[in-house]
């Protein structure tokens, strides 16, 4: 009886022992288990969130260029940072070397990007001064017909009427092509330049019917000023504005190609990996 007893004893600590390092072990499993489910949830948070500030830091830039403000920067170097932070929190959640080659990857393209970001808002800012030398220069041009030219017409001398009505439409058509110019530099189109031009040949148009009227003493010494000045503002509008508009819109075309690419390590690259 005693030995049954002492079998029973023994079976019953065997089973009990056998139970709790069942459970030791399974508890183990676990515990890895929940480690790798937290690593793989943080990971995919981090990823989500840089993918989320590239593009808010895409949009900073989209609405500088439509309208500058201290607030579209402050954005982009926030939406800048906080690519950086958790970017760098992803990083320290991997560990193979493929992994690690997707993220080089990313941040070489992320780099480029941020530069070509800088760019842009450089460009808008030189657009948007530019802008203002347009506006001046064209109210300089049109001050010389207002105070000086027109000022200089004598009352009833023959080809009075004349002249008035073309130096009037030289000066509209100074101001309808300055709007076309301004225009174009916010939204360049063809409707837009085939405008400007029009104005630009109507300028010449009404200018030379104006001096090849009989030019009196008086306005002879503000027809070449005229003509500097107004050389001036073609100047700003063809070479300077609108190239540099041109400009803005190539690079803003690359620029959200590139927002594309990165985005595109990101969905099918970096968390591709993830899946794995």
């Amino acid at each position: 009886m005693d030995k049954l007893k002492i079998m029973l004893v023994v079976l019953l600590v065997a089973v009990i022992g056998g139970s709790l390092l069942g459970y030791l072990v399974m508890s183990k499993e676990e515990a890895k288990r929940y480690e790798m489910l937290t690593r793989e949830l943080k990971m995919e948070q981090a990823v989500r969130e840089v993918e989320v500030s590239i593009w808010e830091a895409a949009n900073s830039v989209f609405y500088y260029i439509v309208q500058p403000s201290a607030v579209a920067v402050e954005e982009y170097k926030k939406q800048l940072k906080d690519v950086e932070e958790f970017m760098s929190a992803y990083k320290k959640l991997i560990s193979s070397e493929q992994q690690k080659s997707k993220v080089a990857k990313f941040e070489k393209m992320w780099a480029d990007l941020v530069l070509k970001g800088e760019e842009l808002i450089a460009l808008r800012d030189n657009l948007a001064e530019l802008r203002e030398e347009i506006i001046d220069s064209v109210h300089d041009t049109d001050d010389i017909i207002d105070y000086k030219i027109q000022a200089a017409l004598v009352e009833g001398i023959p080809q009075l009427i004349a002249k008035e009505r073309a130096v009037r439409e030289v000066e509209v058509s100074i101001w309808e092509a300055a709007n076309a110019a301004l225009s174009y530099t916010c939204k360049p189109s063809a409707k837009t330049s085939k405008e400007f031009f029009k104005q630009l040949d109507d300028v010449n148009e009404f200018w030379q019917r104006y001096t090849k009227l009989n030019i009196t003493s008086g306005e002879e010494p503000h027809i070449k000023e005229f003509e500097e000045s107004w050389n001036r503002c073609r100047e700003l509008f063809l070479k300077e504005s609108q190239a540099l508009a041109d400009e803005i819109n190539t690079k803003y075309l690359v620029f959200w190609e590139t927002v594309h690419a990165v985005d595109d390590v990101i969905d099918f690259e970096i968390q591709a990996e993830m899946k794995q």
